[in-house]
């Protein structure tokens, strides 16, 4: 079934997707990166939903998974060109890198996602259930 809002999210998550690269990468390289955007959006939406965690606007999947895979893809598209070392072997893995682009892109949102998780998870944690007591010294 064709959805609006799932469509429009789409597209949000696609823009969000090429936000972090779009200074290192080329312009065929961004339609790619928000094209696989739109299914990570897809898939971070399906997911929230299996879980049954309430998010309406769905704006984990797309600031959240889209921004993640937008870091990831720097590691992967980003120019030797466009790089912002002096040695300029800081490129993409698709561009001839040594993968330590990836690994920093990877290592990178771990300390961001871990601070962001401790202080919401609690939030997320079920309320505890009020006790239902008969007022004493009441007739049966």
């Amino acid at each position: 079934m064709w959805d609006l809002g799932h469509t429009c999210n789409s597209l949000l998550g696609g823009l969000v997707s090429i936000t972090a690269g779009c200074t290192t990468v080329e312009i065929w390289a961004s339609v790619v990166i928000g094209f696989i955007g739109a299914f990570f959006y897809h898939g971070a939406s399906c997911l929230m939903r299996r879980l049954k965690i309430d998010d309406p606007l769905d704006a984990f999947a797309v600031h959240g998974a889209c921004g993640l895979w937008g870091c990831l893809a720097v590691g992967f598209f980003c120019t030797c060109d466009y790089s912002y070392t002096e040695s300029g072997t800081a490129c993409g893995v698709f561009y001839g890198g040594d993968g330590l682009l990836l690994a920093t892109q990877i290592v990178g949102p771990l300390p961001r996602q871990s601070a962001l998780s401790s202080l919401s998870l609690p939030t997320l944690a079920p309320a505890p259930q009020a006790r239902s007591s008969s007022p004493s010294g009441s007739a049966r």
